[in-house]
């Protein structure tokens, strides 16, 4: 797409390009809508919120999007900065063997992804949000690094938007286009609000698709069905085959590289989503926007920020199992240590903020969440985000915590911009659940593999408490582990170690962890 003397871009498709006075830029993947072009880089991460290249006379410009959301991954060797979407092509640069980041590691478990900028890798590094590279004939040394404040940083909660002019706003955020649209419908509320927006418009034309989540419960088909019924849309649901799970969740631990435990039950949904002939309005972010946390109240009342900090940690992470027999000794307190200390330094610039507790979540978990729509969904088919707009999460941080008690804010927004569908029953009510019947995960077929391949790598192995080891060659004690999450995330984990271990083992340069 592009070569001179300071930066050469390849693309697999063509990206979308721009030009302004002297500027001109490629920005790729924007998931925010398309308003005015970019005058700068800073305006296609904030605005767009797309990665890129800005070319200015004498520099050219490096950047990803101002959340972060993006796969963006770097190399530095020698005076050259290698960049790509996936990970794999920086490891193949050389023949100099990579080591382990630990840290990413842990957050793997304890995060659900790796943590600012942490990939597998310790040589490869993830773009930080609003963050970019420069390199120029006047910059010193060739390169560096660059950061910028978005905005919504700056939304105070003194004069927050009324949950009808929010509403209003995500409304215009999805997109005029004639012809079928297809929504993912759950059983949330992010998606029957935005299925109630798209519907209302003259001569729309909405499907709705709906798939199993794969927690035993699958509330998200009876109540996705209810609020297509009551909307008048047709409904589509994907059912996985019992062994779905077995057979897709390497192929998505590939394709989201390794990077989250999230999403191995979404192929199927995926691979039927690639086939639709039709934009998908996906309602990823609006959850961790406008929801209500445990612990917004707690940080509120905290005496001081570490404090703040530590509450929405455990809050985060009430998953991750730290029982002495899960694990060798020394490994469980190694991966917590590793995984506080980089949420520490991830959410320290937000010290204060008024909105910490989610920013916390938009830096951290939404990483992971975002490869669906990235990884999964994507790059195949057309998404539209209607969340993931500047201007949509600048008026969330405007929301005070307080406003947000009980979920008052959302369920007035719902009241206002999806009425026939406010009130049915949704995934999100309190109150007690029926006990959840067999899931894909825990199929005897499912563990198996998740032993087997953890029982080839001896380093993983060495990081196994007694149970654990016990459960690998143990069915039924394996079967007993899976009864609460905590367990059964290890054995995920540990097998897509191990996974990765094998893929990468020639070039890996292995150093223990505790």
């Amino acid at each position: 797409m592009h070569r001179s003397p300071l930066a050469t871009l390849w693309s697999t498709g063509e990206p979308e390009n721009w030009s302004q006075g002297p500027r001109s830029g490629y920005l790729w993947w924007p998931a925010a809508g398309a308003p005015p072009q970019p005058h700068s880089w800073r305006d296609a991460a904030e605005r767009r919120l797309a990665a890129g290249l800005v070319l200015e006379p004498g520099g050219a410009v490096l950047h990803t999007d101002a959340l972060g959301l993006h796969e963006l991954n770097v190399r530095r060797i020698g005076d050259a900065l290698y960049f790509a979407a996936r990970i794999d092509p920086l490891t193949r640069l050389d023949d100099c063997p990579l080591a382990i980041d630990w840290s990413a590691w842990a957050n793997l478990l304890v995060m659900m992804t790796p943590l600012g900028d942490e990939t597998p890798f310790a040589e490869i590094r993830h773009m930080e949000p609003a963050t970019a590279w420069r390199a120029g004939r006047d910059v010193p040394g060739g390169l560096r690094v660059e950061r910028f404040e978005p905005g919504w940083l700056a939304a105070g909660p003194d004069k927050p938007p009324a949950p009808e002019d929010v509403v209003d706003l995500i409304a215009d955020r999805i997109p005029h286009r004639a012809g079928p649209v297809a929504i993912g419908l759950s059983g949330g509320w992010d998606s029957r609000l935005l299925a109630a927006l798209a519907v209302r418009r003259p001569a729309a034309q909405i499907e709705a698709w709906t798939t199993s989540t794969d927690d035993g419960l699958d509330l998200d088909i009876p109540h996705a069905r209810t609020v297509a019924a009551t909307l008048g849309v047709p409904h589509h649901v994907v059912r996985p085959g019992p062994e779905s799970w077995l057979q897709e969740h390497r192929e998505v631990w590939r394709r989201t590289q390794y990077q989250t435990l999230h999403h191995a039950w979404a192929m199927p949904y995926a691979r039927a989503v690639h086939c639709l002939r039709a934009p998908l309005i996906d309602g990823c972010l609006g959850d961790g926007l406008f929801r209500t946390r445990g612990d917004h109240a707690e940080v509120a009342g905290a005496a001081s920020a570490d404090e703040a900090r530590e509450i929405t940690w455990k809050a985060l992470s009430t998953h991750f199992p730290r029982q002495p027999e899960v694990w060798a000794p020394g490994v469980g307190d190694a991966i917590a240590e590793l995984g506080l200390s980089a949420f520490h330094r991830v959410m320290r610039p937000f010290d204060g903020h008024h909105a910490a507790p989610v920013l916390a979540r938009l830096n951290t978990r939404y990483r992971g969440i975002y490869t669906s729509p990235a990884w999964l969904l994507g790059p195949e088919a057309e998404l539209w985000l209607p969340f993931a707009d500047p201007d949509v999460v600048t008026a969330a941080m405007s929301v005070p915590l307080s406003a947000r008690r009980d979920h008052a804010y959302y369920l007035a927004m719902l009241r206002y911009g999806a009425p026939t569908v406010a009130s049915l029953p949704s995934t999100n009510d309190p109150g007690d659940r029926p006990a959840p019947g067999p899931q894909r995960k825990t199929s005897p077929a499912a563990l198996a593999a998740l032993a087997a391949s953890i029982t080839t790598s001896e380093d993983v192995r060495s990081l196994l408490g007694p149970r654990m080891l016990a459960a690998l060659t143990d069915p039924e004690l394996r079967a007993r582990q899976t009864r609460w999450s905590g367990p059964l995330y290890v054995l995920q984990w540990a097998s897509m170690l191990a996974c990765w271990r094998t893929q990468y083992g020639s070039r890996l340069r292995w150093s223990p962890l505790a």
